[in-house]
């Protein structure tokens, strides 16, 4: 998991202008249900429909879905979107920016990573909209 975690490391190194010399994050590999608790929802119908994947908490932790297979690019792009929020965090972006603009830079270099592996992006352009149109307002 580590070899992953580094390359993944690096390709943002190379498609970003942030610091990416920064410490290896906490991986938590947990149930759907653990992740929902740990992110704030209690409802399990809740839970079910967000189809919660993974999260970063911003204590140097990302949880991954107990399906998580490193091995397996799909997943690979899903642990990217956390790294993203993780190298975010440690360069002091996330307690100044509004979370939506922060959630669009993770959805683009995700679907960017996913298109330079030939594997279709899932993100849908309207999510990415109402992410950023909800940062117009704070």
């Amino acid at each position: 998991m580590e070899a992953v975690i580094l390359s993944l490391i690096a390709w943002l190194n190379l498609h970003t202008e942030y610091d990416t010399n920064v410490d290896l994050p906490n991986i938590v590999i947990t149930e759907q249900a653990n992740m929902c608790q740990s992110y704030g929802i209690r409802d399990a119908g809740t839970c079910k429909a967000t189809k919660l994947k993974g999260f970063y908490d911003k204590r140097l932790t990302i949880y991954l879905h107990s399906d998580f297979d490193p091995q397996d690019p799909i997943d690979q792009s899903r642990l990217l979107h956390e790294l993203v929020h993780y190298v975010q965090w440690q360069n002091e972006r996330g307690s100044n920016d509004c979370w939506g603009m922060l959630e669009v830079e993770a959805y683009n270099l995700q679907d960017y990573w996913r298109m330079l592996h030939d594997i279709p992006g899932e993100t849908d352009p309207f999510k990415l909209v109402m992410l950023e149109a909800a940062c117009d307002d704070a």
